[in-house]
């Protein structure tokens, strides 16, 4: 749903061609990021952040029915579709995400009830714990200095990366989870969002 997480998505599936990485999707949900905000935020952006839950439940539907792959695959099409072909139907999204992917009728289904609210929040919590309470989506874990993962937020660039400007980022991105006290480097963002 976040465009900077689509667009690091989609970064990250060019760094997989390039360097020796194996990606692991998980999912992150933006009311469950902004339900204890203490400044109050606009209804309709509030009621847009409740249908983030949506596409998270769908996605642990599918990894529960298929798997990993399933789930990577399913977040990759709610993305393409909400994001580069702006549908903001989410009931059809899903729906067509799920037949392209070619997974069952209960991955959309699961999309409106609870079933997978346990599993959406440990996923997300996955990832504030490495990241911190001051970040938001998305959240990469990376190996540090001794090899356990360091969670960064980020990085928030637009439009994606590509061939060797993908590769450097990402070398550049190891480089800072590897130093030891690194904790924040930002800029002002002046230019909105490009996703494809």
């Amino acid at each position: 749903m976040s465009p900077w997480a689509w667009v690091s998505a989609r970064w990250l599936e060019e760094v997989q061609t390039m360097r020796d990485i194996k990606v692991t999707w998980h999912v992150m949900c933006l009311d469950i990021l902004h339900e204890n905000d203490e400044v109050p935020l606009p209804e309709d952006f509030r009621m847009w952040m409740k249908g983030t839950w949506l596409p998270a439940r769908a996605v642990e539907a599918a990894r529960a029915a298929q798997g990993d792959e399933a789930a990577c695959a399913l977040m990759f099409a709610i993305g393409r579709m909400n994001n580069v072909d702006r549908n903001r139907d989410l009931a059809a999204v899903i729906a067509a995400a799920v037949a392209e992917c070619g997974l069952p009728e209960s991955v959309a289904q699961a999309s409106t009830t609870n079933e997978f609210d346990a599993a959406v929040r440990a996923s997300h919590e996955s990832g504030m714990a490495l990241g911190g309470k001051d970040v938001g989506t998305p959240i990469l874990a990376i190996p540090g200095p001794d090899g356990a993962p360091v969670g960064l937020f980020g990085p928030v660039v637009s439009p994606t990366p590509r061939g060797d400007a993908a590769g450097r980022l990402w070398d550049g991105v190891v480089l800072l989870a590897q130093t030891p006290g690194f904790y924040e480097l930002k800029k002002e963002r002046i230019a909105k969002v490009w996703c494809d």
